[in-house]
């Protein structure tokens, strides 16, 4: 009997011993399956893309300065511009700022398409980091435009922001729709001008004076360096022609401009142009009916307010210092006027 029991415990220990290890290696492979599973659910999972916009496209198309608002990357990082989740280019973070604006250099164009929609105030999507998820997806994907930064790999991060404006040209600059033009030193085509001056004319007693004017000019660049310019500016004249009448000079210019390069980040702008003074004055040779005044002096504040009056060619030099990003203190010495005020290139 008890050799009977001792042969059945031994049978059924064979068996659990033959039978825990397969169940043991299914349950293992269980656990592979569903790790795999689940690495696979996140691989596949859509990364986090952060909504950006545009805020300046260099000439080149190589530099660009986007908005961070949500800090999502930094000085360094290796970020990737999207189009409805399509790739669209690769770029380097150069530096970025406590406005949250950031300088990113291009280094490589995936879809050239969507790059030529690539402007100024355009929101993009931007990841950061590995791009592999949309790789993956396009089967077929245009060919990219790489950019030759270095020896390096495109992943190596820049060592520092005067990387951002080196040299390096992408391949294929040439058909791309801007061209960087190193010789023009105002990049801007307008600029608008707002200030005060002095414009020179006749006084009562026929003598020169200068006359307090204000005005403004708009300047449109025509090609590297050389501009066009119209000016206009307003004075007032008191008690001109005569005691309680005043006379108002409106000055109108036309100046061709040619921009030089001076140091401190600042400009000279010779110029030579045709300057038009008109003068108005409604009570000039209106008898006021008291008897108060001739003819005869009616008909020289005719001709006094006519004095005021002329068309010439003139020629001076612009000043323009930068003082902000956008911004320049101005100042006008010329045989038409001298003045002063604030300048915006746009």
């Amino acid at each position: 009997m008890v050799f009977k029991i001792a042969k059945n415990l031994f049978i059924l220990m064979l068996l659990l011993m033959i039978i825990s290890p397969k169940a043991f290696s299914q349950a293992v492979l269980d656990d592979l399956e569903d790790d795999a599973k689940t690495e696979s659910t996140t691989t596949d999972k859509l990364p986090d893309l952060a909504t950006e916009t545009i805020k300046i496209i260099s000439p080149s198309k190589k530099i660009f300065i986007l908005t961070n608002e949500k800090q999502t990357f930094s000085s360094g990082d290796y970020i990737t511009l999207l189009l409805a989740n399509k790739l669209v280019c690769r770029a380097l973070v150069a530096k970025t700022n406590s406005k949250n604006l950031s300088g990113i250099k291009i280094v490589k164009i995936y879809n050239s398409n969507l790059w030529k929609q690539l402007a100024a105030n355009k929101e993009i999507l931007v990841l950061k980091g590995d791009d592999s998820y949309f790789t993956n997806k396009e089967k077929e994907p245009e060919k990219a435009v790489v950019a030759e930064t270095s020896k390096k790999k495109n992943d190596a991060k820049i060592h520092s922001e005067d990387d951002l404006f080196n040299s390096t040209k992408l391949e294929g600059e040439d058909d791309l729709s801007l061209e960087e033009n190193s010789s023009r030193l105002i990049r801007p085509d307008n600029l608008l001008y707002f200030g005060v001056g002095a414009i020179e004319d006749f006084d009562v007693d026929g003598s020169s004076k200068r006359f307090t004017s204000l005005g403004g000019s708009w300047g449109y660049q025509l090609s590297d360096n050389f501009w066009v310019e119209g000016v206009a500016g307003t004075s007032t004249v008191t008690d001109y022609p005569f005691t309680g009448l005043d006379t108002q000079l409106i000055n109108l210019e036309f100046r061709i401009k040619y921009t030089v390069a001076a140091p401190l980040y600042s400009y000279f702008q010779p110029y030579v142009g045709y300057q038009s003074v008109l003068a108005k004055s409604p009570g000039a040779g209106v008898d006021p009916g008291d008897g108060s005044r001739t003819k005869a002096q009616l008909e020289e504040e005719i001709s006094l307010v006519e004095k005021q009056k002329k068309s010439t060619v003139v020629f001076g030099v612009t000043f323009l210092k930068r003082i902000v990003p956008g911004w320049f203190a101005r100042a006008d010495v010329g045989s038409d006027i001298i003045s002063g005020g604030l300048a915006l290139e746009f």
